[in-house]
């Protein structure tokens, strides 16, 4: 999403504790509602965060919303909402805060100043003997202590930090009070294999002004762990893709079969890597450019239809993963089970990298969470856009298909980019800015790989059960003459309704939205009116019945529409109109700028993190919109279509 639509609260530190202080107190928070003792993840619930769901699940009332956004305009009226501060870029990414191009090495000598010793920095294991191991580290001889000094994640390890950004970091003081009375104190990391051996920094200096003063090392003992799985469905439905991630593994292949004891199938992939080069400026060509990694890619073909698979990915000289399975795709009467999400990005488990609010995506963990509990009885996941607001930092994808893999590897992940995937001016996107952080949709397309038409064009369609979904990019040209256009145009025209009765489009910008953002050429309101113009003709003519968008960080959901009007149900009950959604609430900061009062299109808002259900028959389409906070509903509906 742009930087007009969430205030960013916390700026640069214009002192040396104030700011700090604010961080510390964060993570303080962060660590005690998200993470239990033992450092896993909590099952968060409404006594331990503000309350900020009120659960209702209207069909037809008016517009309804939730108390924390009436609360929101009583402190921030809609004249001062976008007067709010913001960091115009780098808004939802916390590595943008530590100043590289400042950083320097300063290593003491030994006995300085009063006598005392040297700083030093120890952590424990020191092997890193599987992705997602905790490490404990320890630092003692600071002297003069100071809420500035953290400790900071470095890929690989010995990096020069004057050339290359941490990949995470703690301020000491919010994790071990005891620092600030006798310089010392111990933390905990979950750290993810990086498929390079890791550098355990100690830093003065604050994030603005960053001194290292000690080194410790973690040796990776397998770059070549097979890590990082997800699913994708290819042009035929006979088919599913496996893909993951690895140092250089040089044989690197599917075993799979019917049944779990007997992987007797083999399925060879295929492998690419990319490099900064390959990328088109700023943080992905610079400090935030890490190694990615080899990608490898798979297809398991002569699949039956709603039958059970399992598969092990891996390289006979390196070991295999652990089984996983997933449902090959169903038939068409069948009723299928989806999720549904937008604007996940990823958290650290370990509360790291908290400088300010909206500046990381920790509710992920939870929406994240949930959807692996959902996931035995699903079986696509849809997630339209913004997907690990890595924005040049690579290690950021890293954790975010880490973090997605529990769902991922068991169902098709089917993706389209968004803003903070693609856009990076002159590379032939439809908005020139800078949200991607230079990548260019290069990092995103070379690890998310979709039955698409083409390099670079983010559009295709596919059929699930009873429902066809069209996804398409808001990031590229859609208007009419457009290649896309023509796509959605075509794919539209030719559906089988008979096969597929329910028609779903997802793409990442909204093409109805409650926001105060208007002003600018990719502001919300300028993107919807000109998504409006383009395409609802299109999706009333055709008679599309749901939209899927993010971008905007709310939950919202309109009447069925046409026009701005709202449409009503024919006397079967059948909607008169496509119902838009807007599910961009997967984990990045919320976004404050929702309309007051609300358009009148506008049935329900939510400003709460979660994500979607769908379940689709035939005849009736049932969406089921969960918090996060607890896993209670937010928003429930149905469209019925009477069987002809």
């Amino acid at each position: 999403m742009s930087a007009a639509a969430t205030g960013w609260l916390g700026s640069r530190r214009q002192s040396r504790t104030r700011p700090l202080l604010l961080a510390l107190t964060l993570q303080v928070l962060v660590a005690a509602l998200l993470l239990r003792p033992d450092g896993a993840l909590a099952a968060t619930g409404r006594a331990n965060w503000p309350q900020a769901v009120t659960i209702q699940t209207p069909t037809s009332q008016p517009h309804q919303q939730q108390d924390t956004y009436q609360q929101h305009q009583q402190q921030h009226p809609p004249q001062q909402a976008q007067a709010l501060p913001v960091r115009p870029h780098g808004l939802h990414n916390p590595l943008h805060a530590f100043n590289t191009a400042a950083a320097v090495w300063q290593a003491p000598a030994a006995g300085r100043g009063r006598g005392g010793p040297s700083p030093e920095v120890r952590v424990s294991p020191d092997v890193l003997d599987s992705s997602g191991t905790w490490v404990t580290v320890a630092w003692n001889g600071l002297e003069q202590p100071d809420f500035d000094d953290f400790v900071a994640v470095y890929v690989p390890a010995g990096a020069d930090i004057a050339k290359t950004s941490p990949a995470k970091f703690t301020f000491c003081a919010g994790a071990d009070a005891g620092h600030l009375v006798n310089g010392s104190g111990t933390l905990r990391f979950r750290l993810i294999n990086y498929r390079q051996d890791i550098g355990i920094v100690l830093v003065r200096g604050g994030l603005v002004s960053p001194v290292a003063v000690a080194e410790a090392t973690i040796r990776v003992q397998n770059p070549n762990e097979p890590l990082q799985a997800h699913l994708a469905l290819t042009a035929d439905p006979s088919e599913m893709m496996v893909q993951w991630t690895s140092h250089n593994a040089s044989s690197p292949l599917v075993r799979w079969g019917a049944s779990p004891g007997r992987l007797d199938l083999e399925a060879r992939a295929e492998s690419d890597a990319y490099s900064d080069k390959d990328m088109c400026g700023g943080t992905a060509t610079s400090n935030g450019w890490v190694h990615s990694g080899t990608q490898h890619w798979a297809v398991l073909r002569g699949l039956e239809r709603g039958r059970r698979y399992y598969y092990s990915f891996g390289d006979a000289a390196w070991g295999f993963s652990a089984p996983a399975s997933f449902v090959a795709a169903p038939n068409h009467g069948d009723m299928v089970h989806v999720l549904l999400t937008a604007d996940v990005g990823q958290g650290e488990a370990d509360g790291a990298n908290v400088v300010a609010l909206n500046t990381q995506q920790m509710a992920s963990l939870n929406t994240t969470r949930l959807l692996a509990a959902d996931a035995p009885g699903y079986s696509l996941l849809i997630h339209n856009g913004d997907i690990s607001y890595a924005e040049g930092f690579s290690t950021q994808w890293d954790n975010f298909f880490t973090q997605i893999e529990p769902v991922a590897a068991r169902m098709p992940y089917m993706a389209v980019p968004g803003n903070h995937e693609r856009d990076w001016p002159g590379t032939g996107g439809r908005w020139d800015v800078e949200d991607s952080g230079g990548e260019c949709g290069v990092a995103f397309e070379r690890r998310v790989r979709m039955p698409l038409p083409g390099p670079d064009k983010w559009w295709y369609a596919f059929d699930w059960g009873p429902v066809h979904f069209l996804q398409y990019s808001t990031e590229h040209a859609f208007e009419p003459g457009s290649e896309q256009y023509d796509f959605i145009e075509h794919d539209l025209q030719t559906i089988d309704r008979a096969k597929t009765p329910w028609v779903v489009v997802g793409g990442h910008r909204p093409i109805y939205i409650s926001s105060t953002a208007a002003e600018g050429p990719d502001c919300d309101q300028v993107v919807s009116a000109a998504l409006r113009a383009a395409l609802e003709p299109l999706l009333l003519r055709y008679n599309v019945d749901l939209t899927l968008h993010g971008h905007h960080h709310t939950y919202q959901r309109t009447c069925p529409v046409g026009g701005g009007v709202c449409l009503g149900h024919d006397e079967n009950g059948a909607a008169r109109g496509p119902v838009h959604l807007v599910i961009g609430h997967g984990g990045a900061g919320l976004s404050m700028n929702m309309q007051h009062p609300p358009p009148s299109f506008l049935r329900v808002s939510q400003l709460w993190w979660g994500y979607a259900r769908m379940h689709a028959s035939p005849t009736e389409l049932h969406i089921e919109v969960v918090s996060d906070a607890d896993g209670s509903l937010m928003d429930e509906f149905k469209l019925v279509r009477p069987r002809h």
